[in-house]
């Protein structure tokens, strides 16, 4: 016991003095967190609703990564087949030169065009994007999830472009010859093909073999201009199959970034409202507890002035007693 006897206004504005400042203390906190619901002690429901919408959001977040990683795969291999359009055209302009008359002419042109292949295989198998490669295996492939849920997926599956075994219908020669070696050199016999006389087929080792004002070779090897001429068609057709071949794997797999961007749009957008959700139901009003904080600040101080007065006012009565 401290001896010390109150009076009941006194208790009072000690009581009143006490709330103010605890409602002092939680104003404050309210206005450095932000939050007007810190735990579950201030609004248990709306605390817990809240941390379930943040959890979800940060869970779509999390997918969305991994699909912004998927959409860069793929725009490696969209890449690649860009450039690989464009090394197809180079090899139809090296073959309309090969067309000229000088054997020396033809003999560049062929070591033109065998190079310009390698370049395209080299080029195709180096488009890979941490360790997957969409253009060098039917067996490679991405699959995107895109939420907890099992069915939210996308699989893309990958192409052979240049395919080292005949008859691939994923690859950018779909014919039953073999365009391109294992060590992913250029087949030019295999490409470039013809049937000579009695029918035997003919492999054509460069285009010096071929002339369109002369016949070229001797015995079962002899290539009349005519045949010559088939065999530049036939050639260039072949090119114009891959072209448009590539250019359907080209409109695949931007089909498929436009999904996976499509996705991963949403999903930004999809956090961004939970979030939000949660943070209504979350945050404070900072005017507002500004304007408390102020208000029960001068409430304390009013109570404090109070009790000095009734402090002053007891002391004036013992004088006149005394």
């Amino acid at each position: 016991m401290s001896g010390i006897t109150l009076t009941a206004t006194q208790t009072s504005t000690l009581q009143s003095l006490s709330q103010a400042s605890n409602l002092f203390a939680s104003t404050q906190e309210q206005l450095n967190t932000g939050k007007k619901v810190n735990s579950a002690t201030d609004n248990a429901v709306a605390y817990f609703r809240s941390q379930s919408l943040y959890q979800r959001s940060s869970s779509i977040l999390n997918y969305k990564a991994t699909t912004d990683q998927s959409i860069q795969s793929v725009q490696a291999a969209l890449t690649a087949t860009s450039a690989v359009e464009g090394l197809l055209n180079e090899l139809k302009s090296v073959l309309e030169g090969a067309k000229g008359e000088t054997v020396s002419q033809r003999a560049s042109a062929t070591t033109q065009f065998n190079s310009i292949g390698k370049q395209l295989a080299q080029l195709v198998k180096d488009a890979s994007y941490q360790g997957l490669n969409l253009l060098t295996s039917t067996n490679a492939q991405l699959t995107t999830q895109f939420s907890e849920r099992t069915a939210a997926t996308l699989t893309i599956n990958g192409f052979n472009l240049v395919s080292t075994s005949a008859g691939n219908s994923n690859s950018l020669f779909t014919g039953s010859a073999i365009i391109f070696k294992s060590d992913g050199t250029l087949n030019f016999s295999a490409l470039v093909a013809s049937s000579g006389n009695g029918g035997a087929a003919e492999k054509i080792k460069g285009f010096s073999q071929l002339s369109l004002t002369s016949t070229t070779g001797t015995g079962s090897s002899e290539i009349t201009a005519s045949e010559a001429a088939a065999i530049f068609s036939a050639t260039d057709n072949r090119i114009d199959q891959a072209i448009s071949q590539n250019a359907a794997l080209t409109q695949a797999l931007g089909t498929n970034v436009n999904i996976l961007q499509a996705r991963s749009t949403f999903s930004a957008n999809y956090a961004s409202a939970l979030s939000t959700g949660g943070d209504k139901l979350t945050l404070a009003d900072l005017n507002t507890e500004a304007a408390n904080s102020q208000a029960l600040a001068l409430r304390q101080q009013i109570g404090i002035q109070s009790l000095s007065v009734q402090g002053t006012q007891n002391s004036s009565i013992l004088t006149l007693l005394r």
